[in-house]
């Protein structure tokens, strides 16, 4: 019984901690693989552009505007058929690969609080959470839901995010 304590103590000091961040727990074959130019540097990649998602309808959308250091100016669309979708615009923030979205109007406008999560970024592409705030759903028609959509980045920069057009929103990254 000792031993096997002892086994697990001495293996989990061998670990890397994340408590500290992206940089902490980046290992040296992280390191190796962003110097070889296999995996993009979590810190270097930016969110601003155009999005499109990566199935069949082509309709949905999102865009982010601004860099890293300021913040970005999101917008979003996602549709289920002709008439159902959620569509709204907000605010991001990049750290690492995760990108936290605050949407705050709808897409007719008006103001709404609490829709705000995190979404995985890898450079390419964006991927929603499964599960998203109840306050999210003021975004959304009947039967519709930000959760589990994703996007791909089909254009980098703010000219290309520029262009992103919604159904409601005539330009969702618009400014």
């Amino acid at each position: 019984m000792r031993t096997a304590l002892l086994a697990c103590l001495v293996l989990g000091g061998c670990s890397v901690s994340q408590a500290g961040g992206d940089d902490a727990a980046r290992t040296p074959l992280d390191a190796a693989a962003i110097d070889a130019g296999v995996i993009v540097d979590p810190q270097a990649i930016d969110l601003a552009g155009s999005f499109a998602d990566p199935g069949a309808t082509g309709s949905d959308a999102f865009c982010a505007r601004g860099d890293r250091a300021k913040g970005y100016r999101v917008g979003v669309l996602v549709t289920f058929g002709a008439s159902s979708q959620c569509e709204g615009t907000g605010s991001a923030k990049l750290a690492g690969e995760t990108a936290d979205l605050s949407l705050s109007r709808n897409g007719d406008g008006d103001a709404i609080a609490g829709c705000r999560f995190s979404a995985q970024f890898d450079g390419n592409a964006l991927a929603l959470p499964g599960s998203v705030p109840a306050a999210c759903a003021a975004l959304c028609s009947d039967r519709a839901s930000l959760a589990g959509a994703s996007f791909a980045l089909v254009e980098p920069g703010d000219a290309a995010a520029a262009g992103a057009s919604g159904r409601s929103v005539k330009r969702l990254c618009s400014g």
